[in-house]
């Protein structure tokens, strides 16, 4: 387990993502305009025209994954993430409207607002994190920045 505190408290602001502004994008543009390294992206819920995003597909190391591109009415049931080292790291659950199917899996560039989206940052003071390859799993884990 990987255990990282707010060391000097949280500032926490929700975002309201309008029609045209291209999702992944936009919260970066925001983390880096606010200086935010660490933290959460919780509460996220609207609506895409054009939803980018893929899965695992299947359980042994390393993963393979599947990149999937919807178009048209897409509704967000559910975002959420980490902020780590300034790079959001975003989980969605959204129903494809017109193919009746709902997906699970993580958000992608390109991903683009159809009407507004709003979700939740709460970022932690005083803390530097980064992403780092664990070398026995060749998974990612988030680590502390030792300053």
């Amino acid at each position: 387990m990987i255990r990282i505190d707010a060391k000097q408290g949280t500032k926490s602001m929700m975002l309201v993502i309008q029609r045209g502004d291209y999702v992944v994008e936009t919260i970066r543009d925001v983390l880096a305009s606010e200086g935010i390294d660490t933290g959460l992206i919780v509460g996220g819920i609207g609506s895409l025209d054009i939803c980018k995003l893929h899965t695992i597909t299947r359980t042994t190391i390393p993963s393979e994954d599947r990149y999937l591109t919807l178009k048209g009415p897409v509704e967000v049931g559910s975002l959420q993430g980490s902020i780590a080292g300034s790079e959001p790291h975003i989980h969605i659950v959204v129903d494809d409207v017109d193919n009746d199917k709902v997906y699970v899996g993580h958000l992608e560039e390109g991903s683009r607002c159809c009407y507004r989206m709003e979700l939740g940052i709460i970022a932690f003071q005083g803390i530097r994190t980064q992403s780092v390859t664990n070398a026995e799993t060749s998974l990612i884990d988030i680590v502390p920045v030792e300053d």
